[in-house]
């Protein structure tokens, strides 16, 4: 009863993470983020986007939709050997993850009336992307970026979105911290193990209790 109760608590923990990673691996390449209507093509002038916008627009909407997972953050006065530097350590440490600096305003545009509106509140001010073009496992890409990311103390980590999961910095802060599940199935092996394990070392004592006891009786009727 116990094992069963751990393992439907585990699986119920489990069950966003599993969306996400089925979510991001399920997502095929090239593919564009689902809107409930089309994006503009004409400006507030009824002109149409530069090529440079719309090359923007295109390239921002990839990445949004193929990457397993998109961490966003602020960088304040990053100079250009330390965006070099960084993308060297995320490129080498965290699974092929890439930097992109982005438009925060053109960012907040590719993601109007998709699935991830809610996320064009942390693209304010100086803005970049950490992603990833194949698929990777999400989560622990995220905190080996994460880990990289921390230790330039210019940039900050305002939220993120790990398959079809939104996250602001306060669940990221959780998120990036939980154990992997081979952790999680070892913890829970523990858990289960350890009242047999009791139990094994009660029995075990028995019968050295029984002897100890016997013998002292025996002891008694001898002096008797």
């Amino acid at each position: 009863m116990l094992a069963l109760t751990i393992q439907q608590t585990l699986r119920s923990f489990c069950a966003p993470l599993t969306r996400g990673l089925a979510s991001a691996a399920s997502q095929p390449s090239a593919q564009k983020l689902e809107r409930t209507r089309a994006p503009k093509t004409l400006t507030t002038y009824k002109k149409p986007f530069t090529p440079r916008k719309q090359y923007l627009f295109n390239e921002y909407d990839t990445q949004l939709a193929n990457s397993p997972a998109v961490i966003v953050l602020q960088h304040y006065n990053l100079s250009g050997a330390e965006l070099q530097e960084l993308r060297r350590s995320l490129k080498q440490t965290a699974q092929n993850a890439h930097l992109m600096v982005v438009r925060a305003k053109m960012m907040r545009a590719v993601l109007r009336d998709t699935r991830y509106a809610n996320l064009s509140s942390v693209f304010t001010g100086p803005s970049a992307v950490v992603y990833w073009d194949s698929t990777v496992d999400g989560l622990a890409a995220m905190k080996l970026a994460i880990t990289a990311v921390r230790k330039q103390k210019k940039l900050i980590v305002m939220g993120a979105k790990f398959g079809d999961l939104l996250l602001n910095q306060k669940m990221m802060h959780g998120f990036v911290n939980l154990p992997s599940i081979d952790q999680l199935r070892a913890q829970v092996l523990g858990v289960v193990q350890a009242p047999a394990q009791q139990l094994t070392a009660v029995l075990a004592r028995t019968p050295q209790r029984l002897v100890g006891v016997l013998a002292q009786m025996s002891d008694a009727k001898g002096q008797e």
